[in-house]
């Protein structure tokens, strides 16, 4: 039984051990999953901005929008870049979209806004930002973190426009509400989040029903077992039982030996003492003549004798226990 305890506990153990790795890598796979979903999902984003920026920035003129300036409002030049940039305003999912000058001394302004509302006015300065600096230099990129302005709060993406020369002369910024930006990413977080917690409970639900399997074997074999250990202990009873009453019983006769005599004294001793027994006879039995008979008629008469005798005494005292104290006396007890 010991040892099928500690196989049970031994057992529960490695099943608690097992259900924690389980969790754990369920847990660890859902963070990774979720961190490669929102890296690849803001890459997917980036190179949406990139590719609006790029091709606004491949539709205009860099050569003429080199020499543009304030004056220069309503000309063709202007219109033309204006009619590009309001055609993307207008026809693509984003919030701004406009052109910028990089000045001579590192700083940008504003070139061409389309915006109906509040456009940026020609020559106001631009906050400059990494991805812009780039753009600049005369590579596209994207912000990695959102700006925040007087119109709001955005990422940006960036891509220069160049003249014949190869110099650019101008970038096209392109601007998409962060707000937006973070819930796509959260929103598919959550999608992420909701389908790791939903592989989490059947791992529980698969776990709990091979536990309750588990147990159900466990129980039907522990009580295999104690079934076993009860049946054993049944046969070791009546194998104790049974070596106790043939050391108890005389062998040639049948009736008790004087090993359960002496016995039976010293139970009644004890029962004398505490005053629990109160009357009872002893009568004591000798059979005469047993030698003579061994000696004339040999040893096998003799036992028949001490049989037949035996059997005498045991008719005449049916009701009281008959001992065999020797080899021809005999007690009953009344």
């Amino acid at each position: 039984m010991a040892k099928h305890s500690s196989k049970v506990k031994r057992s529960k153990r490695f099943f608690i051990i097992a259900l924690v790795l389980i969790l754990l890598s369920n847990i660890i796979m859902g963070v990774t999953l979720v961190m490669m979903s929102r890296n690849a999902l803001r890459e997917q984003i980036e190179q949406r901005m990139l590719d609006v920026a790029n091709t606004a920035a491949f539709q205009l003129n860099g050569n003429s929008l080199r020499t543009l300036t304030a004056e220069d409002k309503h000309t063709a030049n202007y219109n033309n870049a204006l009619i590009v940039l309001r055609s993307f305003q207008n026809n693509i999912n984003l919030d701004y979209i406009y052109a910028i000058r990089p000045e001579s001394d590192g700083t940008f302004t504003f070139l061409i806004d389309p915006d109906h509302d509040s456009p940026g006015e020609f020559g106001s300065r631009i906050e400059s930002t990494e991805a812009l600096k780039k753009a600049a230099q005369g590579t596209a990129a994207v912000d990695k973190q959102a700006v925040a302005d007087k119109w709001g709060r955005f990422y940006s993406a960036y891509s220069p426009v160049f003249d014949s020369e190869r110099n650019v002369t101008a970038i096209v910024g392109v601007d998409f509400n962060a707000d937006w930006y973070d819930s796509t990413l959260n929103s598919y977080k959550a999608v992420v989040i909701i389908i790791t917690m939903i592989v989490i409970t059947m791992v529980f639900v698969l776990s709990f029903t091979m536990r309750v399997f588990v147990l159900e074997d466990e129980k039907n074999e522990y009580k295999k077992q104690l079934d076993e250990t009860r049946e054993r202990e049944r046969e070791q009873k009546q194998e104790l039982g049974s070596a106790k009453l043939l050391a108890h019983t005389d062998a040639l006769t049948g009736v008790k030996n004087k090993l359960a005599y002496i016995e039976q004294i010293k139970l009644m001793d004890r029962d004398i003492k505490d005053g629990s027994i109160k009357q009872f006879g002893v009568v004591v039995f000798d059979l005469n003549g047993l030698k003579i008979i061994n000696d004339t008629l040999g040893h096998d008469e003799g036992d028949n004798y001490i049989r037949s005798g035996c059997k005498q005494i045991c008719l005449k005292f049916c009701h009281s226990p008959v001992y065999r104290i020797g080899g021809d006396e005999f007690v009953a007890i009344l």
